[in-house]
């Protein structure tokens, strides 16, 4: 678990890295990939097999000028995609006093993992934030002096597709990983 910045607010993100891409990544002295272009033309790429560079748009060519180094490998006149995303998030928690605004924010996640959020303080109108948080699939816990209660458990993640905004999302948490 790490205290990172994400979709503009401050989270506690439960993540797993993918080691091998992490080590990948570093051997290569590979930059982050912060690019829209370059993520989208990279999940235009399937992962380890060579496409003939021919075969790409002219934005896709563009893009593939600003690959960071070891993002892909050029040869031989064909393109091969090394860069997959270098770690899970598994569920944010949204810190708050109070409730309204923790699920506020904590719905801004909803592409990109399961979220939370972590009420301390009195938790005010009960029923109406267990009802939310049921509807909309957000944990609810209340911190209690040492303890936390979970009021109401997350629902499970469920990806419905593969998009730039989520491997960004990713790649903006990796980068604040130590």
């Amino acid at each position: 678990m790490a205290v990172v910045e994400a979709v503009g607010t401050k989270v506690v993100a439960a993540y797993r890295l993918e080691a091998r891409e992490r080590e990948r990544r570093a051997a290569a002295g590979m930059a982050p990939l912060t690019r829209p272009d370059t993520l989208n033309l990279l999940m235009a790429l399937p992962l380890g097999e060579p496409v003939p560079a021919g075969s790409l748009s002219d934005r896709e060519r563009r893009a593939l000028k600003g690959l960071p180094k070891g993002a892909a490998v050029r040869r031989d006149g064909l393109i091969t995609r090394l860069a997959t995303q270098p770690v899970h998030v598994d569920m944010v928690f949204v810190p708050g006093r109070s409730w309204e605004s923790a699920m506020e924010q904590a719905e801004w996640f909803t592409p990109f993992t399961a979220r939370s959020v972590l009420v301390d303080g009195v938790l005010r109108r009960k029923d109406e934030a267990v009802m939310r948080a049921d509807f909309y699939g957000i944990g609810l816990l209340h911190v209690q002096g040492d303890s936390v209660e979970v009021v109401v458990p997350p629902s499970p993640f469920v990806r419905r597709r593969h998009t730039v905004a989520g491997w960004k999302f990713l790649e903006d948490v990796h980068r604040q990983l130590p």
